[in-house]
């Protein structure tokens, strides 16, 4: 898909407002990202500062960004997003959330990170949820990430929650197993190469802290046992998939590990030396 018809498509989600629907088709794989990132915050830590400030890139209607707000009281967020109407939500959604002076929103595209003058000039945290796959060829996304790490402070935190071939590629060997046919990326999207990806993070400079398949035991439940026994129907809504992550939740809160390599979603950590 061209660039211009994924802006199209993000103009359309936006539709939806403050809603998660803006952003996702379920509201379950956004508490188990939102988890994620904020656990890795709390485990990883930011640099002493007085005033921490971070950075989501591609923020939409900005849920996830109000949602760390809420979460770590000592930090404040930027945020930007190619999409007009998902920064009025997010603006929105921050006020709704009594956060709205902690958080600034503005529209830009992540290929000019580097020229947009309404951002500080560096960051103690940048973030991305599934951000980078909207972008349609990996000289972009390559180009993207350059431009992102170059606004991390030393010492700051950088997370990227993206989708990665990888683990697809396990998941859908799975959906064999079971006799279904493979799922196929949407068009809208390019999944991410583990290995080049992490050449072009280490050709930065850039020190990994952790790999994280938060989402592996939700996304088995949906998209292979689910439709095993339901006609090979993904159902966003199904009771077990609410389940599947209430238990992912409890899981991480009572500080075990994930549940393998089955998850789409793969959050990497980074500190920039």
């Amino acid at each position: 898909m061209e660039l211009g018809e994924i802006k199209a498509h993000w103009q359309n989600w936006a539709k939806a407002g403050t809603g998660i629907a803006a952003t996702t088709k379920t509201p379950t794989v956004k508490a188990l990202e939102i988890d994620a990132l904020s656990r890795a915050v709390s485990r990883f830590g930011l640099p002493p500062a007085s005033d921490l400030r971070g950075l989501e890139v591609a923020c939409g209607n900005g849920i996830n960004s109000v949602s760390l707000l809420k979460r770590h009281p000592n930090l404040s967020i930027d945020g930007f997003d190619y999409v007009e109407d998902m920064v009025a939500s997010a603006r929105a959604v921050a006020e709704e959330a009594g956060v709205g002076g902690r958080s600034r929103f503005f529209v830009g595209d992540m290929r000019q990170i580097g020229e947009m003058p309404e951002l500080d000039g560096g960051y103690h945290l940048i973030f991305t949820d599934r951000a980078i796959i909207n972008l349609n060829e990996w000289p972009l996304q390559r180009d993207a990430l350059t431009g992102i790490a170059q606004r991390l402070l030393p010492g700051g935190l950088l997370l990227v929650i993206e989708n990665f071939n990888a683990v697809y590629d396990q998941q859908n060997e799975a959906r064999n197993w079971l006799g279904m046919p493979r799922r196929t990326v949407a068009e809208f999207n390019l999944f991410l190469d583990d290995d080049i990806f992490m050449s072009h993070m280490r050709s930065l400079g850039l020190a990994l802290l952790g790999v994280e398949d938060f989402g592996s035991l939700h996304d088995i439940v949906l998209y292979l046992l689910v439709p095993a026994i339901n006609g090979g129907v993904v159902d966003y809504a199904h009771p077990l998939v609410e389940k599947a992550t209430e238990l992912s939740l409890a899981a991480y809160a009572h500080g075990h590990g994930g549940f393998g390599q089955l998850g789409q979603n793969r959050l990497y950590a980074f500190r920039k030396p």
